[in-house]
């Protein structure tokens, strides 16, 4: 039998090859709740940007803005409402050196409008010029309207069901996974927007993979990871996030937003895509 002496060491060594390990799998848990509360925050947000739309006529101004009311959890610790109002302040007025809901939703988001789409609104499909000049989508007395015309085989009535994707390049924050978690993501979003998920048919018996593949189709202007995480800091320690919410409509759908602070970005193809 061989003497003790063989063995002195044998437990450091066992030590420091399982740390690492260890390390990571604390760490990456730790990142994998963070982005979980992350895509909770987004999935109310998304629906809070759908609901104030569907009552603003669609536009991009109104989703922005139900955006940041959904999100501003994610950046606010503060319980009473003066003091989560001073939160979202002092992020703004921080520069960037503190993240806050406003400069998260203008900088790393994407909306797309996935229904109606711009052929719905337009003058050739079901938009009606208003009596101030906007081209819109008609709300009013859409049971008397006759569904045999369609536009995208869709009629009046289901265009007026407004459908949204937001697309979210959330930060990671926790140290060694953060990369390894971000670069993953990346190699996720490296194809074309209008190349994912190909192998899926609007004819798959499954009817999970056959929406699937109609929402890709239509939302041809999905982001890749490159266009909403290129202007992080550090390019690779972002990790894009959806989430999807279909309202019925409240009011007419506009083609142009009529707020002059943020009209540009209607349908621009980056802040907001409408196919």
């Amino acid at each position: 039998m061989k003497s003790s002496k063989y063995y002195r060491g044998q437990a450091m060594i066992e030590f420091v090859i399982i740390i690492p390990v260890l390390l990571l799998l604390i760490f990456g848990a730790v990142q994998i709740a963070f982005i979980y509360s992350a895509k909770t925050t987004l999935n109310y947000a998304t629906f809070q940007a759908a609901r104030v739309a569907a009552n603003n006529n669609a536009t991009y101004s109104a989703m922005r803005r139900g955006l940041i009311r959904g999100m501003a959890p994610l950046f606010t610790n503060s319980s009473a409402l003066n003091s989560v109002q001073e939160d979202i302040a002092a992020g703004i007025d921080s520069g960037g050196s503190r993240r806050d809901a406003v400069s998260e939703v203008d900088n790393y988001t994407r909306i797309i409008r996935i229904n109606p789409s711009s052929s719905m609104i337009d003058l050739t499909g079901f938009g009606q010029v208003t009596a101030d000049g906007t081209v819109a989508l008609p709300n009013d007395n859409l049971m008397y309207r006759p569904s045999n015309f369609t536009v995208d085989d869709v009629n009046i009535q289901d265009a007026n069901l407004l459908k949204i994707r937001v697309q979210y390049c959330y930060k990671l924050m926790v140290p060694l996974v953060n990369r390894i978690i971000g670069s993953l993501s990346e190699l996720n979003n490296l194809k074309e927007p209008d190349s994912y998920h190909k192998h899926h048919t609007v004819n798959d018996p499954r009817f999970a993979d056959a929406n699937r593949a109609e929402v890709n189709s239509a939302a041809g202007a999905t982001a890749t990871y490159e266009e909403l995480c290129g202007n992080r800091a550090n390019g690779n320690e972002g990790f894009v996030i959806f989430a999807e919410a279909t309202v019925r409509m409240q009011s007419p759908a506009y083609a142009e937003d009529s707020d002059e602070e943020f009209e540009a970005y209607m349908c621009d193809g980056h802040r907001m895509a409408c196919p």
